[in-house]
């Protein structure tokens, strides 16, 4: 009878204290960490151009910015890369060093490149070969900033909201009168209505063929007592430029918001963090001004922080968020050129480059045809969706029309959503099916452009479809 009782006793407290485990809240956490990336070996070629182009000289530091969050239940990873583009293979390779030491999934992270030009080149896209050492050295710095985000959690709150920055944010494509539009050999395009950055100037021009998103999203985490944390904001221009070796204007807003925020003296250091929205048919340049508006890494970076904090200060801190994060990976027909379009390249370049690097528009789509042809018949990608409380986060690898960026946040179930391009890979410009018979450079077919004709709504659908599931989870 004894051992019954004590036995029955036993049992219950272990029922009573796993009661009370569960009824005890969550406590939500937080840590960042922003990791030094800037290459160690110079000079080297940076991405973003045509044509091969060399830097050497390093005009501010770039990083790897890394945020954690954990509710108790689910870790999801956020993080922000000082690069133009970066690929599927290397960046899942940073998450699984990652996960190794931190346990956290691979699928609950989230890595996106801010898209400056100004930074090393780490994957192959028209006349610019990627830096094989830098590509592993930014690979290890990209899962050592995670682990020690990671280890930087604490107990957190964290709140979101939205400003507007419409100052540097305009369609950078035009319609332009027939037969006046750029155009080039070796694409797909059988005419060419539309041009990039036609100029202020330029009276061929008729009107911009999409909307831009003038939105900042903020995402702002904070310490129990109201210390900053992290502050991860979201854009839709393509980027302002910089000489030499630099974040852009994407480093700046970094360094800004922290000041702004009176973030510095902080342990651990405040992280300010900012993707890329939209922005595969915005720049900052107004090509309907006659008179050209100045503009600058510096000059933008401040306009997108007034935005961001005009939002900040509308934000409703919360100590306890439910997180959700679902991935998927999708499989689309790539553009091929024909058997007869690879001759006819190939001849080209066989006759007027050789071995050398590649100068002209015309020599690198001949180049591109070349080595499309080499390529998969489909590529695979990933697409993910993160719930934070009621905020979403919509991320593919893609350059996104900025049409398309206000298309999934009206779709989005979630009450605010925040729309990441250039994310866990590179998947090349997104146009929305009625842009390619307009041609234009966006749409010709390389390497930067490469989906089937109906990629763009199959990607916004599976989107949708992920942050209502998110949604709909508890």
């Amino acid at each position: 009878m004894k051992q019954f009782t004590l036995s029955f006793l036993i049992i219950t407290g272990l029922l009573l204290g796993c009661q009370i485990c569960l009824s005890a809240p969550r406590v939500f956490r937080a840590g960042a960490h922003a990791i030094d990336v800037t290459p160690t070996k110079l000079p080297v070629r940076v991405a973003g151009n045509i044509s091969e182009m060399w830097k050497s000289d390093i005009t501010d530091r770039l990083h790897a910015r890394c945020l954690v969050l954990d509710d108790g239940a689910k870790l999801v990873v956020i993080v922000t890369v000082d690069s133009c583009l970066m690929d599927r293979e290397m960046l899942d390779a940073a998450k699984a060093k990652a996960s190794v030491e931190t346990k956290i999934p691979v699928a609950n992270m989230l890595i996106s490149a801010t898209h400056a030009h100004s930074a090393p080149a780490v994957m192959g896209v028209h006349g610019t070969e990627p830096h094989l050492d830098y590509r592993e050295f930014l690979t290890k710095q990209i899962a050592k900033g995670i682990v020690q985000a990671y280890r930087n959690l604490q107990p957190a709150k964290i709140g979101w909201s939205v400003g507007q920055c419409d100052e540097y944010v305009f369609c950078r494509r035009w319609l332009m009168k027939p037969g006046t539009a750029f155009s080039i050999p070796f694409t797909d395009a059988k005419t060419n209505l539309a041009q990039m950055n036609p100029g202020s100037g330029n009276t061929n021009k008729i009107r911009p063929t999409g909307t831009p998103d003038p939105s900042v999203t903020v995402l702002s985490v904070q310490s129990i007592s109201g210390k900053p944390i992290a502050l991860y904001a979201n854009y839709s221009t393509h980027y302002a430029g910089a000489p030499g070796i630099s974040a852009d204007y994407f480093g700046v807003f970094a360094e800004e918001i922290g000041k702004r925020l009176k973030a510095d003296g902080d342990s651990p250091a405040f992280v300010g963090m900012i993707s890329n929205g939209a922005s595969g048919d915005v720049n900052c340049s107004d090509q309907a001004s006659s008179a050209r508006k100045k503009y600058d890494r510096f000059i933008v970076a401040r306009a997108v922080v007034d935005a961001a904090m005009e939002a900040h200060g509308k934000i409703k801190f919360r100590d306890r968020v439910t997180l959700g994060m679902t991935e998927s990976e999708m499989a689309l027909r790539v553009r091929k050129p024909s058997a007869a379009e690879v001759a006819e390249a190939q001849a080209y370049l066989d006759k007027n480059v050789k071995d050398r690097p590649i100068k002209t528009w015309p020599e690198d789509y001949a180049r591109e045809t070349v080595l499309l042809s080499k390529l998969p018949d489909t590529h695979r990608f990933k697409v993910q969706a993160i719930r934070i409380g009621e905020f979403g986060i919509a991320a593919a690898p893609c350059e996104l029309y900025g049409l398309t960026g206000l298309r999934i946040k009206k779709d989005s179930p979630m009450p605010l959503t925040m729309v990441v391009g250039l994310a866990n890979g590179y998947s090349g410009y997104l146009p929305p099916p009625d842009q390619f018979q307009y041609g234009g450079y966006t749409t010709w077919r390389a390497r930067t452009s490469m989906l089937e004709h109906n990629a763009e709504p199959k990607i916004r659908k599976k989107l949708q479809e992920m942050l209502t599931h998110i949604k709909q989870s508890q």
